[in-house]
């Protein structure tokens, strides 16, 4: 779990503290400081973020702040991300300046003179042009300042994040990292068949994020209402839920561990899993720690949810 100048090495599990935006529950602030510590004590030192994010990068920063003496900065890899600063495209900003400005915003709210991996967030709300032109050659800029160690992009559609990998291969300067989420899951493992073709590109981290597809395959709280899944998919996922209620299991830890099963051959470099608070860090590192689901009503379990969701494989929503 170190980090160099120029390689990541990544735990299997990622801290994703998109969580900490209040999106999906209350953030105790408190509550999340125990759970940024209790993550590096268990060896999940990968932190995702982003100024969308509401207050995220502030209580993320504020947390590794306070621990600096017993998580010294070179111990955990940090990643957040710009252009996307609001929930319309009205609310991107793309531009070399506002990339700029970004990081600098970043940097301060995360305590740190360097960031470890900066992403275009959900390039998709902006033109190509935008983020090839414009973002990414900031990114690269202060990456050869060593401000910044690794540059990517994130979004959902995948087509429009191979065609930013593609673009970037041709003209010599491949991206580093490209982070997908809610595409290898119980409903939707589309990413799989992308990621060769990522790689084929150059692209040296490819992160998955989001094993529970936005609280969509969660039993203790209903998704949000904002989630852009149709009623279709929602009903199904309500059905999944009684079934595992049904059998005595949570489906949070049938689909992470779906997720994590599925990547045993390293074809991510690490998943993202949504964090609030150290209860859920600890029982995340459990069932990471589990392996494969053997139990054989765990195991029939989730042939049935993958016979649930079939109907939903190659479907996929608006971006958010």
């Amino acid at each position: 779990m170190t980090v160099t100048d120029q390689v990541l090495i990544l735990p299997k599990l990622g801290f994703g503290a998109g969580a900490f935006s209040g999106r999906y529950n209350e953030i105790d602030e408190k509550a999340a400081a125990e759970a940024v510590k209790e993550s590096f004590d268990l060896g999940i030192n990968y932190y995702d973020t982003s100024p969308y994010y509401n207050s995220s990068e502030t209580i993320l920063g504020n947390a590794l702040h306070a621990l600096r003496d017993e998580m010294p900065r070179e111990r955990y890899v940090l990643s957040t991300k710009v252009g996307r600063y609001g929930a319309t495209p009205a609310d991107c900003d793309y531009s070399r300046d506002r990339v700029m400005a970004s990081v600098t915003e970043s940097l301060r709210r995360l305590h740190t003179d360097y960031l470890d991996v900066v992403l275009c967030h959900d390039v998709e709300f902006v033109s190509l042009a935008e983020v090839t032109d414009q973002a990414l050659p900031a990114l690269y800029d202060l990456k050869s300042q060593g401000i910044v160690r690794q540059v990517g992009i994130s979004g959902y559609p995948l087509p429009t994040l191979l065609r930013i990998a593609e673009i970037q291969h041709d003209c010599g300067t491949p991206l580093d990292v490209v982070f997908s989420y809610c595409h290898f899951n119980l409903h939707n493992r589309q990413f799989q068949d992308y990621a060769p073709r990522f790689r084929a590109f150059g692209v040296k981290y490819l992160i998955n994020a989001s094993p529970l597809s936005m609280g969509l395959l969660r039993a203790s709280r209903d998704p949000p209402d904002w989630h852009p899944a149709n009623d279709a998919l929602r009903a199904a996922a309500r059905e999944a839920v009684a079934l595992c209620r049904k059998r005595g299991l949570d489906i949070a830890e049938l689909a992470t561990r779906f997720s994590l099963d599925g990547n045993a051959d390293g074809m991510f470099d690490t998943t993202v899993l949504g964090i609030s608070n150290a209860h859920e860090i600890r029982q995340a590192v459990e069932w990471l720690n589990a392996g494969p689901v053997t139990d054989p009503v765990a195991t029939e379990t989730l042939q049935d949810l993958l016979e649930i969701f079939r109907p939903f494989e190659a479907y996929t929503w608006p971006s958010p």
